[in-house]
């Protein structure tokens, strides 16, 4: 499957694949690259210095050298794997695993490459569930749900434009685009302080507020707003959610997410100016096929 651009971002990559390893791809310590894994490769290396048969009859050509994206190390260093085409017509491009040299990915893990800022081509591998927790943390949102807290406790909705603006801030050393808890509060005031997923889920009454606790989120994270021309930070993007469904958005299983996510597409018409498809990505939550 072809990268997204969550993913690209995520990485800092410029373009890249991913797929699921198969037990008998394991079994056989080989992968047969297919559609988006083999174009970019191919492209990288060039067709031509690709060796055509067997490993053993040109070990030199065969020989690639890829760098290993490390989640524990939070760096690359080089690894090096066969890479060839077994058939004289090319109608296969094989990679072979290997234990020995630093990269056997399990059956079921998620295995991906890509081509980096640097232009290096990159590879690596992740189990399955914890690649359906990529970029799903949110270390700003506790912070802004402090701040709307604050400002609900006139219980009144501001008379602000719905449409928000993009205002960006430096902090410590990275670009953080602010959002207006003006406009969060009004979107809960607007949901009747009802979870947009399913009005019967009950909350509490918040100590600051006296009113039932729910949280505002973006559809559409914040943090992806470098690849829009229009605000992210607008009431049709904030939903009102309970806690649970709001952890849920970041934190289910794939199939429940996507679930989740379609609910709230599907009851926000003015969204539709993208497709369903657009919006999961940025939870990565597409069915992994």
């Amino acid at each position: 499957m072809e990268f997204k651009p969550f993913h690209n971002i995520f990485f800092k990559a410029l373009n890249g694949a991913y797929s699921r390893v198969t037990t008998r791809e394991y079994f056989d310590s080989q992968i047969t690259l297919t559609d988006n894994e083999a174009e970019l490769v191919i492209n990288y290396f060039g067709c031509d210095s690709i060796h055509v048969g067997s490993v053993k009859g040109n070990i030199d050509k065969s020989l690639k050298k890829f760098m290993l994206f490390s989640f524990d190390k939070n760096l690359l260093e080089p690894v090096y794997l066969n890479l060839v085409y077994p058939k004289s017509k090319k109608t296969e491009l094989r990679l072979y695993l290997a234990q020995s040299r630093g990269y056997k990915p399990k059956g079921g893990d998620i295995w991906f490459i890509f081509i980096n800022q640097d232009h290096d081509i990159v590879i690596g591998s992740l189990e399955e569930k914890n690649w359906n927790l990529l970029g799903q943390v949110d270390n700003e949102d506790l912070e802004y749900q402090e701040i709307i807290e604050n400002s609900l406790i006139t219980k009144k909705p501001f008379d602000i434009s719905p449409k928000g603006r993009i205002k960006k801030i430096n902090s410590n050393g990275r670009i953080i685009y602010q959002r207006d808890p003006r406009l969060a509060v009004n979107r809960l005031i607007l949901s009747n302080f009802k979870c947009e997923i399913d009005p019967s889920h009950l909350t509490f009454l918040a100590q600051k507020t006296n009113l039932p606790f729910f949280e505002a989120h973006h559809l559409i994270p914040m943090r992806y707003q470098n690849l829009f021309t229009t605000p992210l930070d607008n009431l049709n993007n904030i939903i009102c959610l309970c806690p649970n469904c709001h952890r849920a958005m970041h934190h289910a299983v794939i199939n429940y997410k996507y679930q989740l996510v379609s609910q709230i597409y599907f009851k926000r018409p003015e969204m539709h100016i993208y497709t369903l498809v657009d919006i999961a990505q940025f939870y990565n939550c597409i069915e992994i096929i």
